[in-house]
């Protein structure tokens, strides 16, 4: 099926740019532990890309109610943006080149099921905003991901049609929120967020690393 040029590149944050799983997992394990509960790994993998209403119900439930959701919701994101103040904002291999080359050759935009407060945070320790042309939280969307809304929404922003945009994630709900969005989906597996065989075939396009997008991508000079 013909497909015209790319124009747009869209981002997923944790798990593709920022290594923010492990962050994810000891704040939550963190709470739990407040309240003599257990955050297991298990528990942990099942969060990967879900919109943040289902990660803080999933949390509400672990610590049996003692805290209501906005609570939950502060208190996790409160520990993680600490986390990004204080520099810690785990970069993944090649996350800022290939944000670079992106910015330079593209429409740039980063859709992120993360609340809009520590998408911010994570890119003011990261000095990347000026890479973005647009960033939407999936919370500004009335569904998170794996449904389109949050791609479709920052399509709209940037003016491009799907069929002109490539969404680069990790997750299994990534996938499924691009693929439903009607983008090229390009992926690069990290263990931590593991989409499973069958999700995975999905995809467009397997990387191992951000560094092989264009190899992939090659920026079509235009003769004269």
């Amino acid at each position: 099926m013909f497909r015209p040029p790319i124009e747009a590149v869209l981002f997923d944050l944790d798990g593709l740019l920022v290594d923010s799983e492990q962050a994810w997992y000891r704040a939550r394990q963190e709470l739990a532990t407040e309240f003599g509960k257990v955050w297991s790994e298990s528990e942990q993998r099942a969060q990967a890309g879900v919109h943040t209403d289902v990660w803080v119900g999933n949390v509400r439930a672990c610590l049996e109610g003692a805290l209501s959701s906005d609570e939950v919701q502060e208190r996790i994101v409160s520990k993680m943006e600490s986390y990004y103040l204080a520099g810690e904002v785990p970069l993944l291999p090649g996350a800022t080149d290939c944000l670079r080359h992106c910015s330079e050759n593209y429409k740039t935009a980063l859709a992120s099921g993360s609340p809009r407060r520590l998408i911010e945070a994570a890119l003011s320790g990261a000095r990347w905003h000026s890479f973005f042309d647009e960033v939407i939280s999936s919370d500004e969307v009335a569904k998170g991901k794996p449904a389109p809304d949050v791609y479709t929404e920052v399509l709209l922003r940037l003016g491009v049609k799907p069929e002109a945009a490539v969404v680069l994630e990790d997750s299994g709900a990534g996938i499924r929120s691009g693929k439903a969005a009607g983008t090229v989906v390009v992926v690069v597996p990290n263990p931590e967020t593991d989409p499973g065989p069958v999700t995975l075939a999905l995809a467009d396009h397997v990387l191992r690393t951000l560094s092989d997008f264009q190899k992939i991508f090659p920026v079509q000079h235009s003769s004269t």
